[in-house]
């Protein structure tokens, strides 16, 4: 049998932080959804049932929003580079890191203005 990496999803994380290049959105938190994929492999974490061996997502959403909040980027493209690195730099078992973000009120009478990368060590 083949056992390719597997996959962990963060799926719409939302929360409020600074973000955008316009003086209003440099003032004010706006909300933002995240989406996080990262690949690893599962066969240790699968064979022990021990999340040493994994990546517990629940620590890895509250890393998130701390990093993003902190880092107060003007532009998505930034925010889903700098995130996908941070990521790779501090979780040593994730193989690749898929991030996207959203700005829901962007842009009006639209769902939102998102940018996405993947990024892979």
């Amino acid at each position: 049998m083949v056992v390719e990496a597997g996959k962990i999803s963060l799926k719409d994380l939302q929360f409020n932080c600074i973000i955008g290049t316009l003086p209003y959105e440099r003032e004010n938190e706006q909300p933002i959804v995240l989406n996080v994929n990262l690949w690893l492999d599962f066969v240790q974490a699968a064979r022990n049932e021990d999340l040493a061996h994994s990546i517990d997502y629940a620590q890895l959403a509250e890393n998130l929003q701390r990093f993003i909040r902190l880092s107060q980027f003007q532009l998505e493209e930034t925010l889903v580079l700098e995130t996908a690195k941070y990521i790779l730099n501090n979780y040593p078992k994730a193989l690749m890191a898929e991030v996207s973000v959203r700005k829901p009120l962007a842009i009006e009478n639209c769902a939102g203005a998102e940018s996405s990368i993947r990024v892979k060590r």
